[in-house]
């Protein structure tokens, strides 16, 4: 009998488990980018420094990050709790929730693009709908990584080109001795499986800096459109690729149906469990395992650190450019909506997130290496980064166009990739819980939110009185989980050494 819990595993599937993660963040990417833009040019309203009057573009943005996250939190564990009730009836419920998180995404954008005319209500339910797709995206990409860490996939399925006999596998129907000699044990690919993800996790974002984050001011020059409706435009574009997203997520993940039921028995009764008691069954295995709750506290930092950085770098550039005089104009053609900060925005946020790319491949290699230790690592680097940026300058104003700018963003990025393959790695190396790894990835995905719901509200409150300020709550975060890493090693030791079949060790 095969010792991978699923089989047949192909190398189409591992292209459409890392395209989810290229294809969702960049969206993500875009919509955050663009919202402190969109909010000027197509809802009106205009940012005024010192005015008593409640138009403050981060205080706006803060706000739309709260409603985002609060359907974020609220939808991650039931989400993750429907894909273990449909894994539990045989439906594939990572393929089926994954890939049809793509259509409420292009709703939203859809929304942006053609209904959306005021702040509230429409921008704000958009939002929510739009936070709905992306998070039943996200939430299950835990659960695909433990799906292709326990499945009979290797990187030599990759070499499509050569024959069978020389790619390095053999076929899941030999012996059971073949198998356990070419399944290494799953603290040895984990890493790399993450790795990848993340190295495509940062395609995807330097896509959308490159291609999608500059379309409305491309569309304008080759249009002749105004700022407006090229932005609209942009959204509608963008849509598209969530559609065609769809299409290849559908018939390309991985169904979970041609699992090896036998080896953890779906007839173990799962399939007549109420919805509510297979989420409470995941939420009981965390309270009682550290390195569960460490990839939580590590989700919340992660997350919190993609998207602070996604809206607080744009914020900080428009800022700058506003208060030096370049935005005044009420004249597109003399550069009344920050052409040149727009630019620069793209620019900033594109070397951050090519430096994550960049080192993607050595985070996957320290935490094959050193495991949970991985995570310590890249929450110092996050402190150094995120703490030397806040202080590099006054509370009033910071010039963003400096070099110690972009070596702290850098930084920033490398522990932002850091943290997101350490967390994701500790989370799904948990072995034999495949059947509860939905609702564990509904709890990491929630902890992700709340981390997210308190740099956008807090950070967007303090970030209209110290423009640096969400940076340095981001170093506070960071500083936390080093904390939380280093109370809780002794502990989880003294659990490894009680449960040898642990897989991340300290």
């Amino acid at each position: 009998m095969s010792n991978f819990k699923y089989s047949n595993y192909t190398a189409s599937n591992f292209f459409a488990f890392n395209y989810a993660g290229f294809a969702c963040i960049a969206i993500v990417v875009f919509l955050t980018a663009t919202q402190p833009f969109y909010i000027k040019e197509v809802i009106g309203i205009e940012p005024k420094p010192g005015s008593e009057k409640d138009t403050k573009i981060g205080h706006i943005v803060g706000a739309l990050g709260f409603f985002d996250e609060l359907t974020s939190m609220i939808s991650a564990p039931l989400l993750g709790g429907l894909i273990d009730k449909f894994d539990a009836l045989g439906y594939g419920g990572s393929r089926i929730v994954q890939s049809s998180s793509f259509i409420v995404i292009a709703l939203g954008l859809f929304g942006y693009a053609v209904f959306n005319g005021s702040l509230v209500p429409d921008m704000f339910i958009l939002r929510c709908i739009f936070a709905l797709g992306v998070t039943a995206c996200m939430s299950t990409v835990t659960v695909t990584l433990n799906e292709v860490a326990s499945s009979d996939f290797d990187f030599s399925k990759l070499i499509f080109w050569r024959p069978a006999r020389f790619s390095g596998y053999e076929q899941t129907n030999q012996s059971e001795e073949v198998d356990t000699i070419s399944a290494p044990p799953k603290k040895k690919r984990i890493g790399g499986y993450a790795g990848v993800m993340g190295i495509c996790t940062g395609l995807g974002a330097i896509a959308s800096v490159s291609m999608f984050i500059p379309l409305p001011l491309k569309l304008s020059d080759w249009q002749g459109w105004s700022i407006k409706q090229s932005i609209r435009s942009s959204y509608l574009v963008v849509m598209f690729f969530a559609l065609i997203s769809l299409v290849v997520l559908f018939y390309f993940l991985y169904d979970t149906k041609y699992g090896n039921s036998t080896e953890e028995g779906l007839n173990d009764g799962r399939e007549e469990k109420a919805f509510v008691q297979i989420l409470s069954e995941g939420y009981r295995f965390s309270k009682g395992n550290k390195n569960a709750q460490l990839a939580c506290a590590g989700a919340f930092v992660a997350r919190a650190t993609t998207v602070g950085t996604a809206a607080f770098i744009p914020l900080l550039v428009y800022n700058y450019f506003y208060s030096q005089g370049k935005c005044k104009s009420s004249s597109w053609s003399e550069k009344d909506s920050c052409y040149e900060g727009y630019q620069f925005a793209a620019i900033l946020n594109g070397v951050a997130q090519t430096a994550a790319l960049l080192t993607a491949p050595l985070w996957g290699y320290l935490v094959n290496k050193l495991g949970r230790r991985s995570i310590a690592i890249a929450s110092g680097v996050g402190a150094l980064g995120n703490i030397a940026l806040s202080f590099n300058t006054n509370f009033d104003s910071y010039n963003p166009q400096t070099f110690w700018c972009f070596l702290f963003v850098c930084i920033i990025g490398i522990s932002q990739i850091g943290l997101i393959i350490s967390s994701m790695s500790i989370l799904s190396g948990i072995s034999d819980v495949h059947s509860i790894m939905g609702s564990l990835s509904g709890l990491y995905s929630f902890t992700g939110g709340l981390g997210i719901m308190v740099i956008t509200l807090l950070g967007g409150f303090i970030s209209d009185r110290w423009i640096l300020g969400p940076f340095f709550l981001l170093g506070m975060f960071n500083v936390a989980l080093l904390v939380i890493y280093f109370v809780s090693s002794k502990d989880t030791l003294k659990l490894e050494e009680e449960s040898p079949g642990e897989n991340i060790n300290v």
